[in-house]
């Protein structure tokens, strides 16, 4: 329940206080409503203009509507110029009206230290309240602020970067399997301590379980009546996909998932659980929220980003932080170094060109990868990049 100011009636001076201080509770929460809403509209919007940039790499990579594309990425441009303009506007008077709360809550407060002390309690918390209000609409304004410097990225990224960042049906089986294979190798190969009974438990003690939608890890304890002791579900979650390609980020359609795994939970005390949700394409800001503020007496749940390299979980959970390392991603830098060892010893053999999507293919990795392992390859002398612009089918490696 929202916690309501409590004023009292006066009928001298201190009423005049009181009116004044609500009054700037009220506009100080309507002031917060606006920016919040405000961000939401234009977190919306940020999707909206990822979801054109990412239709356009698509529509390149295979070949189709290339400058029907290109013509509506021009227009959302002149759109997003038109859209700052006035969120600009906006802003302005929104920090007007901050600067004039914020006078109102000096003058506020010197005329508070007039009055009785237990006036005076009452009348401070009103203020804290006020205050927590303002710092709130600040922090809405930075993260506003960095919704607009993340279009502004989008929109300036070149075609060749996004293309980096759409996945075929491939590439996802590709970091499925890899993934699938470092936790199946980590779980195999290490013992575990229950964090809730302290109970020790070596590594023959894991039950695991492989399937292509996740893996299931557990410890059992008891013959007539088997519980889990600990337990990891890890679950491979693929965004939907357009003309056979993947990059939308993954968000509110897994807060089901998480919700009934947590109540399901309940009544187990010693039963310890973590479910680990796995995302080749990354997750949202919200379901990031969301998951790092998770805090459960027996329930620990983790993102894992495979774009990125990444795991978000509440970090101020002490049993949740102790088994994060687990599910930590191999870093791009090794893949890539990975990936320069192999094209290095297929030049050793004569190869002396290297087509992007076929090397992919062949050693069952992102093309990303390979383009980064291309990239560093030219930075270090070791051949040249020709591009789709330039007339090759995918990116070349030409080696010198």
């Amino acid at each position: 329940m929202e916690k309501q100011p409590l004023f009292f009636k006066d009928t001298g001076t201190m009423g005049d206080v009181l009116g004044e201080a609500q009054r700037l509770l009220e506009e100080t929460r309507a002031l917060e409503e606006n920016i919040k809403s405000q961000r939401e509209s234009i977190d919306e919007y940020r999707e909206h203009v990822e979801d054109i940039r990412y239709r356009q790499a698509i529509k390149e990579l295979i070949g189709e509507g290339v400058e029907e594309v290109k013509s509506v990425v021009a227009a959302m441009v002149n759109e997003w110029k038109q859209k700052k303009l006035q969120m600009k506007k906006r802003e302005e008077e929104i920090a007007m009206q901050q600067q004039a709360i914020l006078e109102r809550e000096q003058k506020l407060e010197s005329r508070i230290k007039e009055f009785e002390a237990e006036q005076r309690e009452r009348m401070s918390n009103e203020l804290q309240t006020i205050a927590q209000l303002s710092e709130n609409v600040k922090e809405q304004m930075e993260e506003l602020e960095k919704t607009k410097n993340a279009i502004d990225n989008v929109l300036a990224e070149d075609a060749e970067k996004i293309r980096d960042s759409v996945l075929t049906q491939e590439d996802v089986e590709f970091v499925r399997l890899n993934y699938f294979f470092l936790l199946q190798s980590r779980l195999a190969s290490q013992g575990v301590v229950n964090p809730l009974t302290e109970e020790e438990y070596d590594k023959e003690a894991w039950k695991i379980d492989i399937e292509k939608e996740g893996i299931t890890a557990k410890i059992t304890k008891g013959v007539i009546r088997e519980r889990v002791s600990v337990g990891f579900n890890i679950k491979f979650i693929v965004p939907e996909d357009e003309e056979c390609f993947i990059y939308r980020k993954i968000g509110k359609e897994v807060s089901d998932m998480i919700t009934g795994f947590i109540q399901a939970g309940e009544g187990e005390k010693n039963s310890f659980g973590a479910l680990v949700l796995v995302s080749p394409t990354g997750w949202t800001e919200w379901i990031i929220d969301k998951v790092e503020n998770i805090r459960n007496v027996n329930k620990s749940v983790y993102l894992v980003d495979l774009s990125e390299r990444k795991v978000f979980f509440n970090e101020s959970d002490k049993k949740t932080k102790q088994f994060a390392e687990w599910f930590v991603p191999v870093s791009m830098e090794e893949e890539i170094e990975n990936m320069i060892s192999e094209l290095e010893e297929d030049v050793k053999e004569g190869v002396l060109q290297f087509r992007a999507d076929k090397v992919a293919s062949k050693y069952q990795v992102p093309r990303k990868v390979v383009v980064g392992a291309f990239r560093e390859m030219v930075e270090d002398g070791k051949g040249e990049i020709i591009t789709p612009e330039e007339g090759a089918k995918d990116v070349l490696l030409l080696v010198r």
